[in-house]
This record gives structure tokens, sequence and C-alpha cells, in this order.
């Protein structure tokens, strides 16, 4: 490592830059590094090293670059590597520094022995694509992961990296059966009851977090018994989340005090990934999503398009026992007519988009990670059907936030700069209207979306993503589930785009929002129930709360115009 340590040294040369940490990028330091690397790989007595060795020349490696101060420049080789630099699409352009820089520091600081298998597995690749390598490099790590996911659904993904990426929903391949067999029966061993519990010797399905095995419930050993699944943390992943959620710590720290360097000083990185350290504890936490699934069976028990495995009673904290329910995966669809592909689409987009926040009167519960790898599908006399898994992430949005929802959509359709920002104030406790040159700002971000909607560029939904991304950007802090709500509609984005790419998503959300104001009782006490949360926040400034009053005032005197764009489809 010695050379390459001198090629990075003050002196610069040619065609070098300077990272974040003001480390310079030499091309012949780095080609070096890539060199010495591939050293890792060289024969032992004329044969292909073992992968024990090769894992012991990568610890020696690593600990040397550490003492000689050069780790994070070895690690940023590995992660450029993977093509993450390119993967993003256009529209995320001014992130890719943080994605970058982000991974680059994760890595940097994870134990050297968990970096080690990692190196060697991206030297095996050999001419890999960069989708199997970034997929190789985070298969351990759910943080990245659950990202991962999101990414590989978002229109403008490169077709041939979403492929790849799709495989952090089927292909995740970490552990087998013997490696979790002893957790297993140790769950197993904890139910004193009549009721046998008999898995077969294989995982049925496996996620970033969890590993599924199918198994039978049974009273008594002649008994047919019940089809169901048995539920558990993989080991590896629950003796290192831990120190992943630290690192997770360490990561907004990080990012915060680098965040003026890539034009993102307003951005709330502490309070964004906060949220994602919450969601990820909730993740190993099989209790709560034991709790998840009996609140969801039960708020979906009248509804016949959904279905929710049932909860058995010999789960136990450590293991979730549920039902087994079997269905086609929900972007599975090339054998579908267009009939039924529209029509699974539909019922899709009113479960998860517009369920939580039409059903005023109901508890406004979502599925939190609706990524193709949690719903399945089946039809039943032409009738769609779907199917959830995973309630570890469960939404809930209250009353307030709901009709917010409702009074965006309306705001962007009717081009109401001032409802839009009432609206998101209220939501958001203030944040917008404390702060002068915010508030200008913001608004001229509303007015964008509200022109870009009303040119046809972009749809209601995505007009709403776009605030909400903007919104962050200028640092503003939405409630988790809200936050939980958006993020779930950017995934479900791509995923409709899959099961029906001429699916209108925005023409549901117009109906749903102008259906429910047409609705005089239920507009009526949500109405009173804004204004008198519009008079607490708005209690020091009179003016802004008379001028609030007469933008909702003019708003819904101009609701009929506005309802006149409903959707033919739906009239």
């Amino acid at each position: 490592m010695e050379p390459a340590a001198r090629q990075s040294g003050d002196v610069i040369e040619p065609g070098a830059t300077r990272n974040p940490r003001g480390l310079p990028d030499s091309p012949v330091a780095n080609e070096m590094i890539m060199m010495t690397l591939m050293g890792i790989l060289k024969p032992h007595n004329d044969r292909k090293p073992t992968l024990s060795r090769m894992r012991r020349r990568a610890m020696k490696l690593l600990k040397n670059a550490k003492s000689s101060g050069m780790l994070e420049t070895l690690v940023r080789q590995v992660v450029l590597s993977t093509g993450i630099e390119s993967f993003l699409p256009e529209r995320y352009t001014p992130y890719q520094p943080v994605v970058r820089e982000g991974m680059v520091f994760m890595m940097s600081a994870m134990p050297l022995s968990r970096l080690a298998p990692k190196i060697v597995d991206q030297l095996l690749l050999e001419d890999a694509s960069f989708g199997k390598r970034l997929f190789t490099l985070i298969k351990d790590m759910p943080t990245l992961q659950k990202l991962g996911q999101i990414v590989c659904r978002s229109p403008g993904v490169d077709p041939a990296f979403k492929k790849e990426l799709i495989d952090l929903e089927d292909n995740i391949r970490t552990v087998n059966y013997a490696q979790i067999r002893p957790s297993l029966f140790k769950e197993i061993g904890k139910h004193l009851t009549k009721q046998v519990v008999i898995p077969e010797k294989r995982i049925l399905a496996e996620a970033s977090v969890c590993a599924v095995v199918p198994a039978k419930v049974a009273s008594g050993s002649k008994e047919k018994g019940i089809r169901a699944v048995l539920k558990i943390v993989k080991p590896k992943v629950k003796k290192d989340m831990a120190a992943d959620l630290a690192l997770l710590d360490q990561l907004m720290v990080f990012l915060d005090s680098h965040k003026g360097e890539w034009g993102l000083v307003d951005f709330n990185f502490s309070a964004t990934l906060a949220q994602i350290g919450t969601i990820l504890a909730n993740e190993i936490d099989l209790q709560s999503e034991q709790k998840n699934i009996e609140r969801a069976g039960r708020h979906f028990s009248h509804n016949k398009t959904v279905v929710v495995p049932k909860r058995l009673s010999v789960s136990t904290p450590h293991m979730t026992v549920m039902t087994r329910v079997e269905g086609e995966k929900i972007t599975d669809v090339q054998h579908l007519s267009k009939k039924q592909r529209r029509k699974l689409a539909g019922a899709l987009a009113k479960t998860c988009i517009l369920r939580p926040i039409q059903d005023i009167r109901e508890g406004g519960l979502f599925h939190g990670d609706p990524h193709a790898g949690n719903i399945a599908y089946t039809f039943d006399k032409g009738r769609p059907h779907l199917i959830f898994y995973d309630w570890g992430m469960l939404g809930h949005l209250n009353k307030l936030e709901r009709f917010a929802m409702i009074l965006l959509t309306m705001g962007l359709l009717a081009g109401s700069t001032n409802l839009v920002f009432y609206t998101a104030d209220i939501i958001t406790k203030g944040q917008l209207s404390t702060h002068p040159a915010r508030r200008k700002i913001i608004k001229q971000v509303i007015a964008d979306a509200i022109q870009m909607q009303g040119h046809g560029t972009r749809g209601i939904l995505s007009s709403i993503e776009y605030l909400f991304e903007k919104f962050t950007h200028e640092g503003v802090v939405f409630s988790a589930d809200l936050m939980m709500y958006e993020k779930a509609m950017v995934t479900l984005r791509g995923v409709l785009s899959d099961v029906d790419p001429t699916f209108n998503r925005d023409a549901y959300m117009t109906w749903a929002a102008i259906t429910l104001l047409l609705d005089d009782v239920v507009r009526f006490r949500l109405l009173k129930l804004f204004i008198k949360e519009a008079r607490s926040l708005y209690r020091h400034s009179l003016a802004l709360f008379l001028d609030f009053q007469k933008v909702l005032f003019w708003f819904m005197k101009d609701l009929a115009r506005v309802s006149a764009k409903i959707p033919k489809a739906f009239t």
C-alpha cells in the first residue's frame, strides 16, 4: 500500500480531484489500489486460493490501509466499481454525491471483519454488471437494501440496472435452513401446548431482515394441520443490527456536516434518516409486526379485495407464525389480459393510495412498504385479490393528515398556491410560515408545481411527490406516517407502471379528492377540524389566520368549477 499512499499525498496529479474529505483522488493512485486489491486473488501454490485465504488477505490489506490512512481511498474505489455514480434517475442527479459519499462513509466505518468478505465478493465477480456489483455489496445491509428496493421501481432507472436491483426483492440469498434451524427450534420449543409446529427443511422466502420457512401447525401428529409459515429474524441481521443503527447515527452527522458542499444546506438528513432508523428497529421487532397483522386483519376484514395472513397462537416474541397464503407476485402479469391488468392496477391504487385518505370515517391504515416483493395476487371470478405480506411497517394517517392530502390535491387542481401553502403549513405545525425566507422559496416551489401540472408535464400524484421532495430539500420535516405514505406512493408508482403501463393513477386521485369534498357532511366536519387547527397555529398572527380563512372560503365557493375536472370514467 506504500506506493499508493505516496501518490495520494498533498501534490495532486493532472486529472485528479479532491473528495469531500479533502483527500486527493489520483488516477495513478487509484489504479495502483486496484492492482493491490487484485493481489488478493493471487494463486497459492499454483492453485486458486481458498475463500478463507482470500478473506485473510483482504483483512491484512484493510488493516494496512487503515494504519496508513488509506482505508477510505481504497473503499472509494470499491464503491465506484459498482457504478453507483450513474444509477439514479436524472431528476435525482443533485443527490448523486450524497449517495456516493454516504456509501463510502458507511463502508469505511463498518468493522473490517464485515468489510473484508465484501471486498473478496467484489473481486470474484470479475466482469459482472454494475447492478450485480451493487447488489452484492449491500446484500446483508438492510438499510441500503430498503433504499434499493424503492429505487429499482422508480421511473427513469436504466432498464438493465433496474433488472439487477429487482434481485433485492426476488433473489436475496444470504442464509440457508441449517443456519436458522437452531433459532427456529428454540422458538418452537417455547410452546408447551398440544399444537405441533412442523417446519419444512427449506427457506420459502428471504427478505432483507427476515427469512420465512414453510410449516404445518397441527393439534395432533395424525392431523393434516394448517398450512403456515414461520418468520424469524436472520441470525446475522440480529447480530449486526445494533451496530448498523449506530452506524446510521454516525451517517446522519456526516451528511449534515457536508451537505453545504452538495448544495443541500437546508436538507434535514438527521430527521429523515432517524425515521429510517425507527423503521429498521421495527423490522426486527416481530411482536410489533404481530400486532400490526392483527390490526390490519381487523381493518380489512370487510374488504374482499385485501387478504391479510392470520397470526397463529403458536407465535412467540421472536417468531411469527402465520397462515400460508399463496399468490403470484404482483408484477408477474405477462400472462394476464389487458383487462385483468387494468383491474389489478385499479385495485392496488385504490387500496394503497386512495383508501388511506378517502375513508375519512375509518382508520386511515396503509401498508408502509408496498414494494413488489411484499404483494401477491390471485383472481377469483374475474375479481383481483391482493395479498399483502410483511406488515413490519404499518402506517396510519390521522384525520387532519388525510384531509390535508385531499386539500393538497384540490389546491393543485384549482391552481391555488395559497391553499397548498396553508395546507402544508398546518400539517407541518407552522414550519413554512415561521421562516420568511423559506416561505418565499416554498411558494415559488408550489407555483412551479401548479404550472407544470397545468401544462400536463406532471400529474397530480407526481406533483405531490415533487412538493414533498422539494419541501424536504428546504428542511421541512413531515410526520413519520406522512413520510411513510409519500414513500409508499413513490414505490407504488413504479409497481403500478409494471402492472399496467397505461394505468392513470392521477385520475383515481382526482376522483377520490373531489367526490370526498362533494360530501357535504364530511366536508363540514373536516373543515371545522382544519379551521380549529389553523386557529391554534396562527393564534399569534391574526393576519395569517384571516388570510387562511379567506383562501379556504374562496376555494370552497369555487369547488363547483373544480369538480368539473372529475374524469369522465368516474362520473
